[in-house]
């Protein structure tokens, strides 16, 4: 049988992170037992990261990309309530797919894992979804309503919805989607 490359072996140790991390806690993970879960020795982890801080952030850096490139796919619809549901509708394909590795990135980064030189890589991203929401709510007629009071309306909800729905082990319904979304983009536009 091939020896697995460097790349299946970090996925194989990124699901047990995600897993670890999910049903545990960030502090609570520990390397021996993401190892066990991961089938390979401790070693194995540490050719790979420097200790387990590392193994935390990269990790996180991977699933934080993965999910920015899912939530940026609605960039381009066509209008700029399309966009911003399509942000929404993103974010609740990922959950449904991925509900452990959302898990992740919450626990994660209300751990403040990342080092101020990793939170600079992952500013961009959040940039860049600052800006598709811009961008809508200047398409929209909507420039008066300020950015950060935008995020916090659009973004909040969605987050809630998607951390209730995993932490129940539940998905929420298209209606309920729907008719949140809704009547947040109404509290915008009023």
């Amino acid at each position: 049988m091939p020896r697995p490359t460097k790349d299946q072996v970090f996925e194989k140790i990124k699901a047990a992170v995600v897993t670890v991390v999910a049903r545990n806690g960030i502090g609570a993970t520990s390397v021996g037992e993401i190892a066990k879960l991961a089938q390979i020795s401790a070693g194995t982890i540490y050719l790979h990261f420097e200790n387990k801080d590392d193994m935390l952030q990269q990790v996180y850096l991977r699933i934080k990309q993965e999910f920015h490139f899912v939530l940026m796919q609605a960039k381009s619809a066509d209008g700029p309530r399309d966009v911003v549901r399509g942000m929404w509708l993103n974010l609740f394909m990922f959950l449904q797919h991925r509900p452990n590795d959302f898990l992740y990135l919450e626990y994660a980064g209300a751990a403040q894992v990342l080092t101020p030189a990793q939170k600079a890589l992952v500013a961009p991203l959040q940039a860049e979804v600052g800006a598709l929401l811009q961008r809508a709510l200047d398409d929209a007629g909507l420039s008066h309503v300020a950015l950060d009071i935008a995020e916090t309306l659009l973004i909040g909800p969605a987050m809630h919805l998607a951390r209730k729905a995993v932490l129940s082990e539940t998905t929420p319904s298209p209606k309920e989607v729907d008719e949140t979304f809704d009547r947040v983009w109404s509290s915008l536009t009023m």
